[in-house]
């Protein structure tokens, strides 16, 4: 078959197309996405002229290759986000930015909150309550490293739990937590 050597690779080539879509699925796991990368393939194929290089002797091979770098170029480009896409995000006033601002500053109050009272509870009840809430060890792993019945666990548990709920919940705030929410707020 004399020609266009694009043609006869793009002929020999269609005759792997099982194999090309096979491999190509590899790399994307959408078939649609395999249809279009296929298409670039064969685009590739039907201009491809080595110079240089002599004849072809693997059409397949040849295919592979171009499929490989249709693939990977498809990967690189596909996390690129057009700019006017990103300016389009700035005008759906999706989020409420006083909201957020304060959500975290609760949820910071909260955690220091929370720290003072952890750090006011009895040493061995601390190390219970850390272990089983900042490690997830089970009460009964607390029990064996601590040398203490499980019972023992459960209850300096509950304590701690119950002493961190009130401070949280019943508005029994620390002194110090207290007057440096206040102080920071500028409430008198």
């Amino acid at each position: 078959m004399r020609g266009n050597p694009g043609d006869r690779y793009l002929l020999e080539a269609l005759e792997s197309e099982g194999l090309l879509r096979a491999y190509l699925f590899r790399y994307v796991r959408n078939p649609a996405d395999v249809d279009e990368l296929l298409q670039e393939t064969y685009a590739r194929l039907l201009v491809a002229h080595p110079t240089g290089c002599g004849e072809v002797r693997s059409v397949r091979a040849l295919a592979l290759t171009i499929a490989r770098n249709v693939a990977l170029d498809w990967l690189r480009h596909r996390d690129v986000v057009p700019m006017d896409l990103v300016s389009d995000l700035a005008s759906l006033d999706v989020l409420d930015e006083k909201a957020q601002v304060d959500e975290i500053v609760n949820s910071h109050q909260e955690l220091a909150l929370l720290a003072e009272v952890i750090a006011e509870l009895p040493k061995r009840s601390r190390q219970v309550f850390t272990l089983r809430r900042v490690y997830g060890l089970s009460q009964r792993e607390i029990a064996q490293r601590l040398g203490i019945r499980e019972e023992t666990v459960e209850q300096m548990l509950a304590r701690a739990v119950r002493r961190c709920a009130e401070a949280l919940f019943a508005g029994k705030w620390p002194a110090t937590a207290h007057s440096r929410s206040v102080s920071a707020f500028g409430i008198a």
